[in-house]
């Protein structure tokens, strides 16, 4: 008969963390790669109308975004308001200020260049969008491009 020490237990190595540094690297690279940063808060909704023929603009051209749709939330009113970047704008005046505040402050050495992108609910009133046009042409602003989803 044999005979079983219950005394002595063998130990377990130790768990190697040489190679915790690569995989906490890799992943920290995985997510800086793959995450992509939303540029803009949008206030209102927008279903872009159909186009037949789309021309794609440089992405690193300087742009100023305009937005026009029904606000998603309900306390902005249900009617269609304009959204300028990341505020909505109260009034046609609010649009003017803001570009005169972007042509005398980061934009003032590109303000030809500048393009002023539309992203215009496929239902407006083609009026709301007119007078944020004459806006723009008060301000010289005058490149004008507009968002639409390609009809393939």
């Amino acid at each position: 008969m044999s005979k079983f020490s219950k005394g002595k237990k063998k130990s377990q190595p130790a768990i190697s963390t040489a190679s915790l540094p690569d995989i906490v690297f890799m992943l920290l690279f995985f997510f800086i790669v793959t995450t992509i940063f939303k540029e803009k808060d949008t206030k209102v909704v927008v279903k872009a109308p159909l186009a037949t023929e789309i021309t794609k603009l440089d992405r690193r051209t300087d742009q100023i975004y305009y937005w026009v749709g029904k606000p998603s939330n309900k306390n902005y009113g249900t009617g269609y308001r304009v959204q300028v970047d990341d505020a909505l704008a109260p009034d046609m005046g609010a649009i003017r200020a803001y570009l005169i505040e972007r042509r005398g402050g980061d934009l003032s050495e590109v303000w030809d260049k500048v393009i002023n992108n539309f992203k215009i609910d496929e239902k407006v009133n083609m009026r709301i969008v007119k007078n944020v046009q004459e806006e723009l042409r008060n301000e010289d602003a005058l490149k004008v491009a507009y968002t639409l989803k390609d009809k393939k």
